[in-house]
């Protein structure tokens, strides 16, 4: 009994000494870490500080050599990638990567992973080798690009889409082509580019794959050149629906005539989404002589379409308030309706109210127009026009109303 009552002893004091020497071994690398830290923020700011930028780069290297001495690879490393950091403290991070492990390693990390730690190496490794300009790197993007792993083909991506080499586009188009990543993903960080590159864009609209024909059109919208929307004309016609939304969207961005006479065709189209944003370009296209047609989408059979003709007539402005005289006495309760918010959003109803309740002899004419609007927004439409108005205006509106023959509004 004695005997066991002594091992047991033996060991509860061994793993009281085995936990106090981990325990010490974290608590000495964590304040190694912390120094290393402290000296590497020192030298960072020496680097960036007056006088010392404009130094030539051995001069420069001089002055932070002994702070990073302590430095890990994996410190420097991480300072490397940063994207704030500037040229010139960069060149002296290169150069002590240069001096103390030589960028062949950088390579190695750029090259696979196999670990959450070896991604975020490669990842880092990929960024520090982009902006030394390594002769190699294009071909470790593009091997990163191909990548099963989101995450190292993401960084990838975003890599080739700030630089300006043409290389960086081929790489790019050929992810876009090959799907194996989201061509959204892709996609983002074409649109991203420094370099003009209508005419590759151009090169996919007449791809098989209805997707890429779409991006093609999406990304399209930022070069407004008459041959662009010549393209993208012909595309309102595609099979795909979505290729017509990309191509009409882009078109009211960058387009003229020919995009309003798409627009206007593509306004019966049988996919909803399509019709919406056929609204939506004639809006952006500020095309008022077309603002009866986009009424009639008032009273469609879906929601998210008439939406879009709400605001595309809002976007048109005040010019359009003929057409939504008429569309008050519409047949169709979403048209009255429609037209009566548009009269609110764009401020033409606000302002007419409020000249009218301040006048003590209101115009015939104009109190006929009122009733016509506020019965065709409803009860709340009319109670919002006493909120909006404040508490001094509010009670000349709201007497205002009554006075029309809109009683439910009450009194105060």
């Amino acid at each position: 009994m004695i005997s066991l009552q002594s091992s047991l002893i033996v060991v509860v004091a061994l793993a009281i000494l085995a936990w106090l020497a981990v325990s010490c071994h974290v608590v000495l690398v964590e304040r190694r870490r912390r120094g290393a830290n402290h000296l590497l923020g020192h030298a960072l700011t020496t680097l960036g500080a007056h006088g010392v930028t404009h130094l030539p780069l051995d001069a420069r290297l001089e002055q932070v050599r002994p702070l990073v001495a302590q430095a890990s690879r994996e410190l420097i490393m991480r300072a490397a990638a940063d994207r704030d950091v500037t040229d010139a403290t960069f060149d002296v991070l290169i150069a002590v990567i240069r001096e103390r492990w030589g960028l062949e390693g950088l390579v190695g990390d750029a090259s696979e992973h196999r670990s959450s730690r070896d991604k975020w190496r490669r990842t880092a490794a990929l960024r520090i080798l982009s902006r030394c300009g390594h002769p190699h790197v294009f071909l470790l993007l593009a091997r990163a690009a191909d990548d099963p792993d989101t995450d190292v083909a993401t960084s990838a991506f975003s890599i080739l889409g700030r630089s300006s080499d043409p290389r960086a586009m081929d790489i790019l188009f050929d992810a876009l082509r090959s799907q194996r990543h989201p061509a959204s993903r892709v996609a983002i960080h074409i649109e991203r580019s420094p370099i003009l590159i209508a005419d590759r864009l151009r090169t996919l609209l007449d791809e098989l794959d209805p997707v890429l024909r779409l991006w093609g059109a999406t990304l399209l919208a930022q070069y407004p050149e008459p041959a662009v929307e010549c393209d993208l004309a012909r595309l309102t016609d595609d099979t795909d629906p979505r290729v017509r939304k990309a191509a009409i969207q882009s078109l009211g961005r960058i387009g003229d005539e020919l995009a309003a006479d798409c627009a206007i065709k593509l306004l019966t189209d049988t996919f909803p989404f399509v019709r919406a944003h056929a609204a939506r370009a004639l809006g952006e296209l500020g095309r008022t002589d077309l603002a009866e047609d986009v009424a009639t989408l008032l009273g469609d059979v879906d929601w998210w379409v008439r939406r879009a003709a709400k605001e595309s007539l809002e976007t048109m402005g005040a010019d359009v308030w003929p057409v939504l005289m008429r569309c008050l006495s519409h047949s169709d309760r979403f048209v009255r309706n429609g037209a009566a918010e548009v009269f609110q959003n764009v401020g033409v109803l606000d302002s007419l109210i409020v000249m009218e309740a301040a006048s003590d002899n209101p115009g015939q004419n104009k109190i006929v127009m009122l009733r016509q609007i506020a019965e065709a927004g409803g009860v709340r439409f009319t109670d919002s026009l006493v909120e909006r108005a404040g508490p001094i205006v509010g009670p000349r509106i709201r007497h205002l109303l009554a006075a029309i023959g809109l009683e439910h509004v009450g009194a105060a």
